[in-house]
Formats: structure tokens, C-alpha cells, sequence
């Protein structure tokens, strides 16, 4: 069979085949799944007293979690934003997530470094 094969999902991708010259725009709707977005945010506020962070990283998930809580309480909220928003509570957890797998570092316990993981995980699965 010639031609292209694809094996697997592939919503919302944008193919162009043997075409010269490409134009291509996507427009992603928010509103799918930031019900869930919403929801992975709340959790991770409810625990985030629990991941024993520093006192200005903790600050700093919270001020980008209820950022990221009011971004998605608007009629059309800003994909974009909240990716950027949701990048930065990453960038922290990170770490601690990894002590999960690089066999608990300092003033992480396996409980808190898979609370972190499990946080994570959320997070990315209901990103819009």
C-alpha cells in the first residue's frame, strides 16, 4: 500500500502530503476538559501543604494554581496562560516527584514524592 500509514490517534493533527507550499491554522477549544482542569487544580491546592516545599515555592504553586483556577472560570479561558501557568507549578513539583523513582532525597519521603507524581500526572492528563 503507498501512501501514508498511521497507526494510532491522530486527533487533532494537521497533515499536509505532497503539497508544496503549506498554510495550516488550528483552533483548540478550551472547553474540553477544563471541568477536569479545574478539578486537578483544586486537589493539588488541597495537598500542597503536604509536598514540604520552601516557604516561596509553596507561595509560588499556590499564587500559579489560583491563577490558573480563575484562568479557567473564564467564558473563553486562555490555553495558552494556563499552559504557561501550569508549567511553572511543574518545574517545581518535579523534583519532588522524582524522588519517587530516584529513591527519596532529601526531606522527601515516598509518600510525598508520589503525591507530587500523582499530582503531576493529573495536571498533564486534564490540560485543555
Amino acid at each position: 500500500m503507498n501512501g501514508p500509514q498511521f497507526h494510532g490517534s491522530i486527533h487533532g493533527s494537521q497533515i499536509a502530503i505532497g503539497n508544496h507550499d503549506v498554510s495550516q491554522s488550528q483552533r483548540l477549544s478550551a472547553s474540553r476538559g477544563i471541568g477536569d482542569l479545574a478539578e486537578a487544580v483544586a486537589a493539588l491546592l488541597d495537598a500542597l501543604e503536604l509536598l514540604g516545599l520552601r516557604a516561596d515555592d509553596e507561595r509560588g504553586v499556590r499564587q500559579d494554581a489560583e491563577a490558573a483556577l480563575d484562568e479557567a472560570a473564564r467564558q473563553e479561558p486562555d490555553v495558552g496562560r494556563l499552559r504557561r501557568l501550569l508549567e511553572r507549578i511543574r518545574i517545581v513539583l518535579v523534583p519532588v516527584a522524582a524522588g519517587a523513582t530516584a529513591g527519596v532525597t532529601a526531606g522527601v519521603n515516598s509518600g510525598t514524592a508520589q503525591l507530587a507524581q500523582s499530582l503531576l500526572t493529573d495536571l498533564q492528563q486534564a490540560l485543555p
